[in-house]
């Protein structure tokens, strides 16, 4: 059993199958939490299919937490007698008692006569020990936020979401006990009459239609904490929820300021309104592509290792797209990605003028151009394509202009890195030197003609 164990692999903490468990749990523990007290306060046989459906889910949670590996600070934790030690002292005694199946054990027992005694209340009472997983729900979501990609604010309003419900249920099954409100009809109106109730209370409403027996001092008292209860979340809510909605897109509201920003320095300055519709429309097309406008990269606060592994992810599309990047070694492709510059073109945009001195040239990643000399379009390029590296061998200038007749993503090598890769790198200058010999003998082809 061991060695079978043994061969078990381990489920990364932040791979997509343990993500994808952890909000399975959520699920689970959410349904525990409202069905177990409703069934309770109801008095139904709480031993249906989804209570063993939801006991074997968390008898399986116990598994999924020995073989998963364990996150604590910057350290990852990957040793199998380690992760059981480590979970034996923290969760396995709660996750046990909420998966073990009390209920069951009760209702093998209710027909004899020890029903309505001290050991069948205990047993009765052993059934609200499935809400033990309520403790671990503040565990699992951090752990979400970590490993996925969700706003913090929408965690936060999934989280208060979370809670205020299961207040509200637990307020209006409270009200039910304590034998409060009408009484009559079948348990669901009498529940719907006490969530009635709840709300209007907590949320400081009152129509005072329902309301508590003046006589009951607990239920005076039950009131009075609902109340209190009310106002503390009302002012939670007025507190933190419009800032919460107000930041669930942070990079939308930038856009958005910035925009006004550039409007209302375009207008300032009386710009052409055909001049404001290119600039409108260029930070329309950085933010559909990129979702920021923001033009300091966080890429240049990291490590030089982190990033070069982070450009050559992003630019790894045109790295399989230019015929120059094919086949070269590693480390000529590490200090090439460091030195290409993105630069965005509009639609009619032109890249190069003919007559002008070429100090660049560019790498094309989307979207199409077309060559133009001496006013006749001779050509298009497609992505993949790349131009301007004439002027910068022969040291001439353009013999050709690029205008844009579509938004193109390009790259942009400088001519001093352009030199400077043709002298440290052989196989990179013969490439060129092959690219030129064809380019002449084309040209002589086509004069000769």
């Amino acid at each position: 059993m061991k060695k079978l164990l043994s061969k078990i692999p381990l489920f990364p903490y932040n791979s997509r199958y343990k993500t994808s468990w952890d909000i399975f749990m959520i699920v689970a523990i959410f349904y525990s939490a409202l069905s177990i007290p409703y069934r309770m306060v109801a008095g139904q046989d709480y031993t249906d299919f989804f209570y063993w459906l939801i006991s074997i889910v968390f008898f399986l949670d116990i598994l999924v937490n020995l073989r998963t590996t364990v996150k604590i600070r910057l350290n990852v934790i990957s040793s199998r007698k380690e992760i059981i030690r480590r979970y034996f002292r923290t969760w396995f005694i709660p996750d046990l008692l909420a998966a073990f199946p009390f209920s069951a054990v009760m209702v093998l027992v209710s027909g004899s006569d020890i029903k309505g005694s001290l050991i069948f209340n205990i047993f009765l009472a052993l059934r609200l020990l499935r809400l033990l997983k309520l403790i671990k729900i503040t565990v699992i979501l951090r752990t979400l936020q970590e490993t996925i990609t969700v706003n913090p604010t929408i965690m936060r309003l999934i989280t208060f979401s979370f809670w205020f419900a299961l207040m509200l249920h637990f307020i209006s099954l409270g009200w039910i006990t304590i034998g409060a409100g009408d009484q009559t009809g079948t348990f669901e109106l009498r529940y719907l009459r006490a969530f009635y109730w709840c709300l209007t209370t907590v949320a400081t409403i009152g129509y005072g239609d329902i309301t508590p027996d003046r006589n009951s001092q607990l239920q005076m008292i039950y009131t009075i904490i609902a109340q209190l209860i009310g106002v503390g979340m009302f002012g939670y809510i007025i507190g933190n929820i419009t800032s919460l909605i107000a930041n669930i897109d942070v990079a939308k509201a930038e856009f958005v300021k910035k925009m006004e920003e550039i409007k209302e320095y375009m207008h300032l300055k009386k710009l052409p309104y055909e001049l404001q519709e290119k600039v409108k429309n260029y930070y329309n097309y950085i933010w559909i592509t990129q979702k920021s406008v923001n033009k300091i990269s966080f890429l240049s606060e990291l490590p030089h290792t982190l990033n070069t592994e982070i450009s050559l992810f992003l630019n790894k599309t045109i790295l399989e797209k230019v015929s120059l990047f094919k086949d070269a070694d590693e480390i000529f492709i590490r200090e090439v990605i460091r030195l290409l510059e993105p630069v965005v073109f509009l639609p009619q945009d032109f890249i190069i003028r003919q007559g002008e001195y070429g100090d660049c040239m560019y790498f094309i990643n989307s979207g199409e151009v077309e060559v133009i000399v001496n006013d006749n379009v001779v050509a298009k390029l497609n992505p993949g394509s790349f131009f301007g590296e004439t002027a910068l061998i022969q040291g001439e200038n353009r013999n050709a202009s690029i205008r844009t007749t579509t938004y193109c993503d390009t790259y942009k090598l400088s001519k001093d890195s352009f030199d400077n890769l043709r002298h440290k790198y052989e196989k990179f200058d013969l490439r060129i030197n092959e690219i030129m010999k064809a380019r002449l003998h084309d040209s002589q082809n086509k004069s000769g003609k």
